[in-house]
């Protein structure tokens, strides 16, 4: 199946997907913009709307979201958060995964 529908996502945030590996949400990793500002804390959730870009990243409490820290946040497993945490893994291992897959795939 997977040779007539290719999947672009990491082997990482697939292993996160398939519960073999735990990843924290990174959703300052793909910030959005809209015609009212940078929302945040990330495109499912909007608390808040931030006329910079500065302002997002600096002004946004992070610690508050979060799997176990936000009820919005508890079953959330979007690309948006994940595939950010998923491309900063490390240890040899991670790393060369991550490099066979954007050579290779």
């Amino acid at each position: 199946m997977a040779r007539k529908y290719p999947i672009a996502d990491s082997p990482i945030y697939l292993e996160f997907l398939a519960g073999s590996r735990e990843l924290s949400c990174t959703a300052w990793g793909n910030p959005t913009y809209n015609t009212k500002s940078w929302k945040g804390p990330c495109y499912l959730i909007t608390d808040q709307h931030h006329e910079t870009f500065e302002g997002l990243i600096n002004d946004t409490p992070w610690q508050r979201y979060g799997h176990g820290r936000d009820p919005r946040c508890e079953d959330c497993l979007v690309h948006s958060g994940y595939e950010a945490s998923a491309a900063t893994a490390s240890g040899f291992t991670d790393t060369w995964k991550l490099l066979a897959w954007s050579l290779f795939s």
